[in-house]
């Protein structure tokens, strides 16, 4: 399974984390401890009979029901083949090993998956204990005694009638060594004899545990917990870093502080505080326990079935009705057998925390110890500190001041001149005047040795609130919007509208104010509220104390306050800016919230880091210094992923079907200290542009996601910060509709291109067959005129020479009118060859090839330095007569072109006939045409390009003209074959 050196390399690593983590102060009374518990009303199990964790932080618990897994929020029923769990076993790999009713051994893995092992040979019952040996072997108690599975092979190591019994328990200690008990003996094994050999003396049976220095202890039948004589090693090893969360113990277990966790003693659950460092000493659980809890209303149920302590520091109890966990909080109250609950209070020179109670006048002080004691030899209504830092205890007649040990007592103003019992509401001393207000006086002030009505001060007509500046400089709110500070008499007034009502003044190295909309420092002479407005932990701050670190605390509406240092400065550079800060809540011990009824301050700062809170819930004390905070980070698993019709594991890689266009994923980080202060962030790339914060959500929902692969990965911080060191992350690819394969865009694509095509071919059908129609009209029209010529012109013509051969042969041969009519009969006969020819040329068109040799040849004859050739391609075919008549013109236009003006030495003609088209090309090695020169010509009413482009168009010749200056000329004609072959 592992590796000796593997092992002790993950169980160091394990070690010094623990270390990190905090264990519960046995200072810290049962009762004042962080304490959770869940019932079936709360999704938990019932009759949860055992419990592990393994490293990546769930605490499984085994249920007749089945396997179930917590991650501090949510129980999950683990599917497993097999449900009545009998015992849990985590290992140091992250496997967790399950035993179960009546038999059964499985070994869940770390990734999910599921081992089954053979049971042991003639089991019968369950597996009752097991632990794993260094060298990766199962040990086994069953009915039948122990048993080793080594190699896939199971082997008994002992057996007999003895170990047939539900008490039985094996270890395997930090030295690798074997140890199994039951009900009536306890065992160790030797490895050289290949057998378990007794270990004798008094108690030594029942279930075994280990104490955090690494001694074995063993509660015997007499129900004492007794250490057992071990043999003798060169060096102690504490235990096992991992003891306390491999397995729940039936007996208890010994916490990191050596504090024993004991149940059934004789019912519940007791603490027997730092007993783990007592050397050699039997415990009695029931007669010496510090504190228990075996009332009904203390714990989920009163029959506990097992112990743990996880790795944060956690200790959990299991009942048959459910389960409870108890940690320790960061506030500490005080408890105080007092009337109502209104205090005054103040700080002593001594380091005590004075109070006086409103409703009895009682005087209680409170001690480094948490504790408070009522003085019956005082009493008082007001305290406070002078300028001098003496206690001043306000009674009914006078003013006691206890400074440096000395009492010394200021008599309080009289009544009409008559002394009388004065209810003192509060008194305060600015540096030179010692200010108190009465029901019955009102507002005097203390000057000289004598006290001096209001009016002989220059104060404000009225105010609310007070706190002291400097010598002679008071703060006074008016509960009007507005603030004045009274500076030894002068007044300056400040608006404070921003806070709403008034809650608290906090003079110091700034201005603070705070009220039912926030809090506000001063800044170039006016107030800003620090974050946004309402913000609900910021509310009705009625405390303030800035410990040795810079820290800020203030106490308010939602709990305490943290602001750091740094965090603080920040938000005096950019009041605006959202205030970072920590708060600390219900969930660390706070009860209820700031008070306000009293208008004194609700913090009394004891100069040491330890902070004193006045709340609607009681006197809390918190030790700044000794707040640690918890360095186990998260390891974030994945749970499913649920779309709308299905829910999926999920796993490494996961492919959703077609359509899953909204799901959402869900995950958890198991953190058992403060699951509810867990925070997450999410990214889905492919999806996501950047992380998305989801506080304390455990699940990201999407909608409308396209097909595609995505991955998504998710991180998390502790309640403290602390970030896990790994993200978690999911390949997933959501599955293409037919409709959103790539194939299904190819084909329509493909099916569009098509239609495109048979479009193009539809309208170029259209288009060659309206041209066609034109030509047909053209040759139609060329036909009806040869026609007409031919039977009107020329059988005129031919009627005429008739009638002129007539009259010729009565004339004389040799006579000058013979010869004259003669000559005009042979004109005649020209002109009548000519016209045939013209009929001809109407009917069937020039010849393009003769037409063009002749004109080129003409042309060249013209233009001496200039040589001219035509080439045909293919075999020759007779063209319709429009057609060709137009390919004349445009290819004489464009010979004379060339020899005119492009100073050319060879001018080429290619005819081609192919099977698709006929193409027609005159090309020139002239100089080119120039773009400008063409527009210059278009200026002057040269339009050969124009007119060529028009004559081609008119016959659906496609023309295209390539050149560039000093490169020469072609121009190239292409008819559809459709067109052009008559």
């Amino acid at each position: 399974m592992r590796s000796n050196i593997g092992k002790w390399a993950l169980g160091l690593a394990i070690l010094l984390l623990c270390l990190t983590a905090q264990a519960l102060n046995p200072a810290v009374r049962l009762e004042d401890l962080n304490h959770a518990r869940w019932t079936e009303k709360n999704g938990a199990p019932s009759e949860i009979g055992s419990m592990a964790q393994t490293p990546d932080g769930w605490l499984w618990l085994g249920t007749p029901d089945g396997l179930y897994r917590f991650d501090g929020i949510r129980f999950e029923r683990y599917p497993l083949k097999l449900n009545r769990v009998q015992t849990l076993r985590a290992l140091d790999n992250g496997d967790l090993l399950i035993s179960f009713k009546p038999d059964g051994l499985l070994i869940l893995h770390a990734d999910g998956k599921v081992t089954g092992i053979t049971p042991p040979p003639r089991q019968l019952g369950a597996v009752e204990s097991m632990d794993v040996d260094r060298d990766g072997a199962i040990w086994a108690l069953t009915f039948q005694g122990l048993h080793r599975y080594r190699h896939g092979k199971w082997q008994t190591i002992a057996t007999g009638v003895e170990w047939a019994d539900h008490v039985q328990s094996v270890l395997v200690d930090q030295y690798g060594r074997v140890w199994a008990a039951n009900r009536r003996h306890l065992y160790h094994y030797d490895p050289e004899r290949d057998s378990m050999v007794r270990v004798e003396g008094e108690g030594m049976q029942g279930g075994l545990l280990q104490s955090p220095d690494g001694r074995l202890w063993i509660s015997g039948a007499d129900d004492r917990v007794r250490p057992v004589p071990v043999p003798s090693s060169p060096r102690t090893l504490p235990r096992e870093p991992n003891f306390n969360q491999a397995e729940a113990r039936s007996v208890g277990q010994f916490d990191r502080d050596g504090n024993l966790w004991a149940i059934l003693c004789p019912k519940g659950v007791c603490r027997l505080n730092r007993v783990g460092e007592l050397a050699g000493r039997a415990l009695d659980p029931a007669r010496h326990a510090s504190e228990r809890l075996d009332q009904p209303w203390q714990l989920t149920g009163l029959v506990t079935t097992g112990v743990l302590e996880d790795r944060e520091g956690n200790i959990w109890v299991a009942t048959r009705s459910g389960l409870d966990r108890f940690r320790e909080n960061k506030l500490v109250t005080t408890r105080i057998s007092a009337l109502n609950g209104e205090y005054s209070v103040a700080r002593g020179a001594d380091g005590r925390l004075w109070l006086a109670e409103w409703g009895t006048r009682d005087i209680w002080t409170i001690g480094a110890d948490g504790l408070a004691v009522r003085d019956p030899h005082r009493k008082g209504t007001s305290l406070t500190n002078d300028r001098d830092g003496a206690l001043l205890i306000a009674g009914a007649r006078d003013i006691e001041r206890i400074h440096e040990g000395r009492s010394t007592r200021i008599p309080l103003p009289t009544v009409a001149g008559k002394p009388a019992d004065l209810t003192v509401l509060g008194v305060q001393d600015d540096g030179k005047v010692l200010w108190m207000a009465s029901f019955q006086t009102g507002l005097m002030g203390w000057v000289d040795g004598q006290w001096l009505p209001r009016d002989r001060f220059p104060l404000p007509p009225r105010f609310y609130m007070s706190a002291v500046a400097g010598p002679g400089q008071l703060w006074l709110s008016n509960n009007d919007g507005s603030l004045t500070f009274s500076d030894n008499g002068q007044l300056k007034r400040y608006d404070i509208a921003l806070v709403g009502q008034e809650s608290g003044l906090f003079p110091g190295p700034q201005m603070v104010v705070s009220g039912e909309h926030g809090v506000a420092v001063m800044r170039n002479g006016t107030f800003e509220l620090l974050g946004p407005r309402d913000e609900e932990a910021l509310r009705n701050v009625s405390g303030m104390a800035i410990t040795p670190d810079g820290d800020r605390w203030l106490n308010g509406a939602r709990g305490l306050v943290r602001v750091r240092r740094a965090d603080w400065e920040a938000a005096l550079r950019q009041p605006s800016a959202p205030l970072v800060y920590e708060l600390l809540d219900a969930l660390e011990g706070y009860p209820g919230r700031a008070v306000l009824s009293n208008r004194q301050p609700s913090i009394y700062n004891m100069g040491n880091g330890l902070l004193w809170l006045r709340t609607s819930g009681g006197m809390v004390r918190l030790d700044t210094t000794a707040l640690r905070p918890n360095l186990v980070k998260p390891v974030v698993r994945l749970l499913r992923v649920t779309t709308d019709k299905q829910a999926y594991p999920a796993q490494a890689s996961l492919l959703l079907p077609p359509d899953s266009r909204s799901f959402n994923i869900q995950y958890t980080a198991p953190g058992l200290r403060k699951p509810e202060g867990i925070r997450f962030q999410y990214i889905l790339e492919g999806g996501d542009t950047q992380w998305q914060d989801a506080g304390t959500r455990r699940a990201a929902y999407y909608t409308n996601i396209g097909p595609g692969r995505y991955l998504f990965k998710v991180r998390a911080v502790n309640e403290d910060g602390i970030g896990g060191e790994v993200e978690a992350a999911l390949r997933l690819e959501v599955a293409p509709r037919m409709m959103q394969t790539w194939w299904f865009y190819l084909g329509c694509v493909a099916a569009a291109a098509l239609a495109l095509f048979a479009l193009y071919q539809y309208r170029l059908k259209r288009a060659t067959a309206a041209i066609a129609r034109q030509l047909q009209v053209r040759m139609d029209e060329r036909e009806r005129i040869a026609r007409a010529l031919h039977d009107t012109f020329l059988q005129s013509v031919h009627a005429l020479m008739l009638r002129a051969g007539a009259v010729l042969e009565r004339l004389p041969q040799g006579s000058e009118a013979r010869g004259q009519l003669e000559a005009i009969l042979g004109d005649a006969d020209r002109a009548m060859n000519e016209g045939r020819d013209q009929v001809q040329q109407l009917r069937n068109g020039h010849d393009l090839e003769q037409r063009l040799h002749q004109a080129g040849s003409a042309l060249a004859a013209l233009h001496p330095p200039t040589a001219f050739g035509i080439a045909a391609e293919g075999l020759p075919r007779p063209l319709s007569p429009p057609v060709q008549e137009e390919l004349c013109a445009i290819a004489v236009e464009a010979l004379r072109n060339a020899f005119q003006h492009a100073n050319a030495a060879h001018v080429t003609v290619r005819i081609a006939y192919n099977d698709d088209a006929l193409r027609l090309t005159v090309a020139d090695d002239g100089r080119g045409l120039d773009p400008e020169e063409v527009r210059e010509r278009h200026k002057e009413r040269h339009f050969g390009l124009v007119g060529m482009s028009e004559r081609a168009r008119y016959v659906g010749a496609a023309i295209e003209v390539s050149t560039a200056p000093g490169q020469g000329t072609v121009i190239a004609l292409s008819v559809d074959a459709a067109l052009c072959y008559g």
